[in-house]
């Protein structure tokens, strides 16, 4: 059950703010159901843990030497 005290939501103009994309990209991002949302009424709101969950699942673990790009990560 989620805990309404500490629930923090946020438009989607505030998330793609806060994760530096575009509004287009977060409405994408919903519809493609990647993305969960809160509906108030007519109002869709974002989480911050699923704003969270979108980050965990698509960060990936960059090797420190990338041999195929020539580029080396310190």
């Amino acid at each position: 059950m989620i805990d309404a005290n500490n629930l923090q939501l946020y438009t989607v103009r505030d998330a793609a703010k806060l994760l530096d994309m575009s509004e287009h990209t977060i409405r994408r991002l919903i519809k493609q159901r990647k993305l969960p949302v809160v509906r108030i009424e007519q109002r869709i709101m974002l989480t911050r843990s699923g704003m969270a969950n979108l980050i965990k699942k698509n960060t990936y673990a960059i090797p420190s030497e990338c041999s195929d790009c020539g580029i080396i990560f310190r």
